[in-house]
């Protein structure tokens, strides 16, 4: 069983170092390059990153396309996980 909890911490923590180092003001990743897809596969890391898309954190750019193959565009607005605001 996955430890949602976990994942959502791990998952903002990583995007948000991704946003800090990009050199791009809406940085895209592929979801299998993301590491905190180790911590309880790939499968319920898209269910977070869907949750995180709601909240307009990122933007699944080919959310038809099969979950393993999804690129995520991280917006500005994960920067309300910094500050708080989320």
């Amino acid at each position: 069983m996955c430890d949602f909890e976990s994942l959502h911490y791990t998952l903002k923590d990583e995007l948000l170092n991704l946003y800090k180092e990009a050199d791009t003001p809406r940085p895209r990743v592929k979801i299998t390059s993301l590491k905190s897809g180790k911590l309880c596969g790939l499968a319920n890391l898209a269910k977070i990153i869907l949750y995180f898309e709601r909240e307009g954190y990122v933007v699944v750019l080919n959310k038809d396309d099969n979950y393993t193959e999804w690129e995520i565009q991280i917006e500005p607005g994960i920067l309300d996980l910094l500050f708080g605001y989320g």
